[in-house]
């Protein structure tokens, strides 16, 4: 099963908006998260698809709930 392209680029945009608000640059962002500033990257473009436990860990990193990222996507 793949992923639709929309709730990706939805998921992507719903990542950077966090992250400036939060006031991170991308390497901010990955920095004691536990993955690498291309894969953040592309979540960001809404290029790949995460995994659970990477979208744990975003959530986490900008203190919000996962129902919280993932809400009206």
């Amino acid at each position: 099963m793949t992923a639709d392209p929309n709730f990706l680029r939805k998921l992507g945009r719903r990542c950077r908006a966090l992250r400036h608000a939060s006031g991170l640059s991308q390497l901010d962002m990955v920095r004691g998260h536990d993955f690498s500033l291309s894969h953040y990257q592309k979540i960001e473009r809404g290029e790949l698809d995460a995994r659970l436990s990477t979208l744990r860990k975003l959530a986490n990193a900008y203190n919000v709930t996962l129902s919280e990222l993932l809400k009206g996507l």
